[in-house]
């Protein structure tokens, strides 16, 4: 039944998929997938069997899937990718999201009104979420100065501390977050920009902060420098799982504690960064440049002065 399926299909040449919309597309990927591999795809090599007919169509309806602007397509691609029948098509299909999300992403983007762009440039509202990640780097930076060099010692609320407020072990990520997230508030409630803990995004993925103004965001992944993930979660959550928002465009922050040097694990080459400083220009290393115009580096020195 599936042979006649496709054949049904692949001998008509002028048949429009669209007349299918998402849901057909998705049905016919699964029961298709589910009968060949992707490495049944003929190479151009023998004789064309039934079941590479089959592994070609569904490829190419994958295709279609991931060219498609739209919710909907990602919804479906993320189903396809959980469907247990499917599991040989899962490298092609996480490709394809991937690639789907891009694309979808940049179909979304608006470019912005004379207006707009005026207002930014005055120092009000940000017009795009390049604009809103720029501002809130700002704002972390000056955040970092203050917590390290100001005259109140801040760098003592990432810090447990005895009767004698003497620093004894640093505090949890999540309450470093909330103490910094509290004097980001502070800043950005005058701009009409909300930044709120634990923001959700694709596949109910959580970053730990979310800023967001009109309808565009920025998230922001938050590790102490003792997280054993430290070097890969770049890459691995604010990348892959966050900033593939379209309401991000790609954009995102990475900010990381500095309690000091003894408790960074080693990256996966070389030695451990000696100062903050090293830490961030490291980081900023890993990424490549496509990514490094779009995600900001930031590392905050919350150590015990010498």
């Amino acid at each position: 039944r599936i042979r006649h399926l496709v054949a049904f299909f692949d001998n008509r040449v002028q048949f429009s998929f669209d007349v299918l919309g998402i849901p057909g597309l998705e049905l016919l990927i699964h029961l298709v997938g589910s009968y060949a591999g992707p490495d049944q795809w003929w190479q151009g090599e023998g004789q064309v069997t039934p079941v590479m007919q089959a592994s070609r169509f569904v490829n190419g309806l994958i295709q279609r899937l991931a060219a498609s602007p739209t919710k909907d397509a990602s919804d479906a691609l993320d189903r396809l990718l959980a469907d247990p029948a499917l599991s040989r098509w899962h490298d092609a299909l996480s490709q394809a999201r991937d690639a789907q999300r891009v694309t979808w992403r940049d179909a979304s983007y608006r470019h912005h009104t004379i207006e707009q762009v005026c207002q930014t440039l005055n120092g009000g509202t940000p017009a795009n979420a390049a604009d809103l990640a720029a501002l809130v780097t700002d704002h972390l930076d000056e955040i970092a100065r203050k917590i390290r060099g100001g005259p109140t010692s801040d760098w003592r609320q990432y810090w447990n501390v005895d009767q004698y407020n003497r620093p004894t072990c640093e505090k949890p990520e999540d309450a470093c977050r909330d103490n910094l997230l509290s004097d980001l508030q502070d800043r950005l409630k005058q701009l009409d920009i909300d930044a709120q803990p634990e923001g959700q995004y694709a596949n109910d993925k959580r970053a730990d902060i979310r800023v967001s103004c009109r309808d565009f965001q920025v998230p922001i992944e938050i590790k102490r420098n003792v997280h054993r993930e430290l070097w890969s979660a770049p890459r691995n959550q604010l990348i892959a799982q966050y900033t593939i928002d379209p309401d991000t465009d790609g954009y995102g922050i990475y900010l990381v504690f500095w309690f000091g040097k003894d408790l960074t694990p080693p990256p996966p080459s070389g030695t451990r960064p000696a100062n903050a400083k090293e830490l961030k220009k490291r980081l900023e290393a890993t990424l490549s440049p496509n990514e490094a115009r779009k995600i900001s580096v930031c590392v905050i020195d919350v150590s015990r002065p010498d």
